[in-house]
């Protein structure tokens, strides 16, 4: 595991979740991305992660990372997909504005990230 990997999980357990393990933060972008987009086409943040593995909505993750996630199965997708992304914020905010002056963060995470007060950008809202 990866420092990024060993901190995103702690925060993620401390937070009661649990989370697939990933090398860096480009691979959990890319995790969120299709979690995303498999709730979107499902119904939107209000459908539990239980129902989108059920339908097979989620696509292009290993058998590990669909492991994890029956895990948390009667969680609604944009419950966790919310923790995922504060738990990155905390633990991996550098990477984060340095991909974001790219354009590769996705615009829900930073959505997301506005809505808990994180601007990408350098400032923080609070």
């Amino acid at each position: 595991m990866s420092a990024f990997s060993d901190r995103w999980s702690q925060c993620m357990q401390g937070s009661g979740f649990p989370v697939p393990t990933v090398d860096d933060v480009n691979e959990a972008l890319d995790f969120l991305h299709k979690l995303h987009d498999a709730s979107e086409n499902s119904g939107g943040a209000e459908v539990t992660i239980g129902a989108l593995l059920a339908a097979g909505a989620v696509t292009g993750v290993d058998e590990a990372v669909l492991a994890t996630l029956g895990e948390v199965a009667a969680v609604a997708v944009g419950v966790y997909i919310g923790a995922c992304i504060a738990c990155m914020g905390s633990v991996a905010l550098d990477d984060l504005k340095g991909l974001f002056a790219s354009n590769e963060v996705p615009d829900f995470v930073v959505a997301q990230l506005n809505g808990q007060g994180v601007d990408l950008g350098g400032t923080v809202n609070a």
